[in-house]
């Protein structure tokens, strides 16, 4: 089976013990405490209502606990009493914002915390960047398969493609690609090894290892402040959906080989999938 068959196994929850507690924020954030990875600093939790009544620093980033990817996230900056939005420089009422979020959280009818955000910890990226770029790896149990480096404040998107040490492809036209007619929103450029790659690199494996499943993308940033997890991700939709970024066949081939080694080498083990498993657990 390939990566796309397998991805579509677990989309259709064929897949025995999948961690599903990670999907929420605040068990990743807990679970990175558990495993001594650094994550932003949680400034509030609540209703979007209550968040914004509380006592934030001047800068911050909000964020849906229930969504995925970008979705209605923010990165704010208060302008008296207004809030600038550092990456678009839109200003909005506090009001706008709680109509944006409610928007959002209309999307989620079937969430049942589709009504709690997240105020945490702006983070800044080693080369100085707001937001720091996206580096994405695509782990088997401590093996990585592909790191994919995404900046976006360019537009189009600049993506750069390393193999699982850390460097990049020599052939790469060959592996990775960009869907037709998205040319204007997706761009790959020459990809650019991180000073700190090996550091990068073990942390990856260590969260990786600690997941009871055999294949997540752990998503990390590279800031002034050293390595912060960003999330754990069991249902990436990059690639599998092939309507932005897309792989070869062969590529596929390859990372299905790794998630299925990966599977055998965690032959035996079981996986917390109930969240409330977790009830009783100091962390």
């Amino acid at each position: 089976m390939d990566y796309f068959s397998l991805m579509e196994r677990r989309l259709a929850d064929e897949e025995e013990f999948l961690p599903i507690y990670l999907d929420s924020k605040d068990h990743t954030r807990q679970f990175a405490d558990l495993v001594g990875v650094r994550t932003s600093s949680l400034f509030a939790i609540g209703s979007i209502e209550d968040v914004l009544d509380s006592p934030l620093p001047k800068s911050f980033v909000l964020k849906p606990a229930f969504a995925s990817t970008s979705i209605g996230v923010r990165l704010l900056e208060r302008k008296e009493d207004k809030w600038e939005d550092i990456v678009s420089r839109d200003v909005f009422s506090t009001e706008q914002l709680i109509e944006e979020a409610h928007d959002v959280s209309a999307r989620y009818p079937d969430s049942p915390i589709n009504d709690v955000f997240i105020a945490e910890e702006l983070l800044v990226g080693i080369d100085g960047s707001v937001p720091p770029a996206d580096i994405r790896f695509y782990c088997f149990q401590g093996e990585i398969g592909l790191i994919l480096m995404e900046r976006h404040l360019q537009s189009p998107v600049e993506a750069m493609y390393f193999d699982g040490d850390f460097m990049p492809f020599p052939d790469l036209a060959s592996r990775y690609g960009i869907a037709p007619g998205m040319s204007h929103l997706e761009s790959i450029v020459e990809s650019q090894v991180p000073e700190n790659w090996q550091e990068l690199l073990n942390v990856a494996k260590r969260i990786s290892t600690a997941v009871a499943t055999a294949f997540c993308r752990v998503d990390l940033y590279n800031t002034v402040n050293g390595v912060y997890l960003g999330e754990i991700t069991l249902t990436p939709g990059t690639f599998y959906y092939k309507n932005r970024k897309i792989m070869s066949n062969a590529e596929a081939v390859r990372l299905g080989r790794m998630w299925q080694d990966a599977e055998k080498r965690l032959a035996g083990s079981y996986a917390i999938k109930d969240p409330n498993q977790l009830r009783g657990l100091d962390f």
